[in-house]
């Protein structure tokens, strides 16, 4: 049945999907792949790689499609004082956590603490980045993050349109200041990226947005869609849309972004790959899997009340009391494959998709398993992904180009593999010969070739690495635009396999 207790649906959307709830998802055999070929086995981590810190539930805007809305009655409430921060700190570096996003509300509120926990994290070798609307930065406050090491902040963008910018926010004027935050931090030297909440009011503006914004001298721009399960707002649902074909759009409108200025593009939640359909087209938003069931990403929110996804309402303990390590085991059901929606689970590329989002599938369906609604069905993978190794790089390295592991990558031992981070949030799965290899290498800041390390692997595993920049080499210059980068190649299906079908029978290739 259709759940609508916190009023998600209208009375008529109700009844519509009453009408079509026997037959609204085609039967499993139209989908579904038949038999799985990808030779990756799913492992546990045993802590999460990346954290979404909120610093304060006091925010300056009361954005209509916010996640956080059953906050509203103690807003402002909660927020992290140092002898938190140390505590917490202390659970990140214990269990070694690559990456802390600090967010809110809205951090840059509590500039204090946010100071003392950038200079606590970047101590402890913690990479960090921010998410804030800048509607407070001040070229003061930007140089001195900058000084203490910040150098990315995400930045919340609505509309190519002031007024609409301002229906969303409910704040007049949150335009203009927004657009000064991104200039300033700019000129502060903080790299910036912009992410827009796709909509009904917003979708035709995405390419007069982008390259407004690259004007500004915003690097990288995301587009996606709204989640609703965070909110029973009355109005949110006239601007919300879950159609394919909006979001088809949106994508082809970062794709025009990237080819006209060299953008970075990409989604900040998943798409179902079946709808996006042609992944070597749409190759730079295959690799947006679900991180809270890769086991990447945990939230914490400034009370201390813990979530798998920092768009669930479901508390697994508060982490002052049971600790990190503990909140994160009781999220278990994230990643071990309970919230699979059953008819991707014969899929070649569940490990990559994991079956689109599963809170937008809650929404539409009451139940985490249930079926992500921008999954059509009925299209299918027409065109497969291909991890791009460059023939060239292979060719380099079989004549014996030096490579080296740069000190910016770090490790952490899991129980029977390793974890390679490679910059912020991107980590991929290396073997214990692999990690063996490359931490001695690190260590003694030497050089070597594919002759020192053929025993371990092939020339297409470090021809992979170099192209995730986990290794880099000065005989081998890669200038591409990054595509598929989040991708651990080890998930990916074996295209090779004479066994792989990219779709059923009715698909067109």
């Amino acid at each position: 049945m259709v759940n609508n207790k916190n009023n998600l649906f209208t009375e008529k959307e109700v009844k519509k999907f009453k009408s079509h709830e026997k037959g609204y998802y085609p039967p499993e055999k139209e989908y579904a792949i038949k038999s799985k070929v990808t030779k990756y086995k799913k492992k546990i981590y045993s802590a999460p790689t990346v954290i979404n810190l909120e610093m304060t539930e006091a925010c300056n805007v009361k954005c209509r499609h916010c996640y956080n809305p059953w906050r509203e009655e103690h807003a402002g409430k909660f927020n992290l004082d140092e002898k938190k921060i140390d505590y917490l700190i202390d659970e990140f570096v214990k269990n070694k956590v690559f990456h802390v996003i600090l967010s809110g509300g809205e951090p840059l509120a509590k500039f204090k603490e946010l100071c003392y926990a950038l200079e606590k994290l970047v101590a402890n070798n913690i990479s960090t980045s921010l998410n804030s609307n800048l509607m407070l930065a001040t070229p003061e406050k930007m140089k001195k993050l900058k000084d203490i090491g910040l150098d990315h902040v995400l930045t919340s963008w609505f509309s190519y349109f002031p007024t609409e910018t301002d229906y969303i926010t409910t704040y007049k004027g949150s335009f203009q200041k927004i657009v000064d935050g991104i200039k300033t931090t700019v000129a502060a030297g903080i790299r910036v990226s912009a992410n827009t909440i796709v909509t009904q009011l917003n979708h035709e503006t995405i390419y007069k947005s982008g390259k407004f914004l690259n004007s500004l001298g915003v690097s990288q721009f995301f587009a996606h869609r709204v989640i609703p399960p965070a909110y029973d707002r009355k109005d949110v649902k006239k601007q919300h849309s879950a159609k394919q074909e909006i979001a088809k759009q949106s994508l082809d409108e970062l794709l025009r972004l990237k080819n006209e200025f060299g953008m970075s593009v990409g989604t900040l939640i998943n798409y179902p790959l079946c709808m996006i359909g042609d992944l070597q087209k749409y190759q730079d938003f295959v690799g947006r899997g679900c991180p809270t069931q890769q086991g990447h990403r945990f939230n914490i929110n400034s009370n201390g009340e813990t979530h798998g996804c920092v768009m669930e309402d479901k508390n697994y303990g508060n982490v002052y009391e049971v600790g990190l390590k503990e909140a994160y085991e009781k999220t278990s059901s994230w990643r071990n494959e309970s919230y699979l929606f059953e008819g991707c689970k014969g899929c070649h590329y569940i490990d990559v998709c994991q079956s689109g989002c599963r809170m937008d599938a809650y929404a539409a369906s009451g139940k985490m398993d249930g079926r992500d609604p921008l999954m059509p069905g009925k299209e299918h993978i027409v065109k497969p992904f291909k991890f791009q190794n460059f023939s060239f790089v292979n060719d380099l390295i079989n004549k014996g180009a030096k490579i080296s592991v740069p000190k910016r990558v770090r490790f952490r031992k899991e129980d029977g593999f390793w974890l390679l981070n490679i910059r912020w949030g991107n980590t991929i799965e290396i073997s214990n010969e692999e990690a063996d290899f490359f931490v001695k290498m690190q260590n003694n800041n030497s050089l070597f070739t594919i002759s020192d390390f053929i025993k371990i692997g092939s020339v297409d595993r470090l021809a992979g690495l170099i192209c995730k920049e986990a290794l880099v080499s000065s005989d081998i210059k890669i200038n591409v635009r990054k595509t598929g980068v989040n991708i651990d190649p080890l998930k990916l299906p074996d295209l090779n396999n004479p066994d792989f079908k990219i779709s059923h029978p009715e698909a067109k290739i």
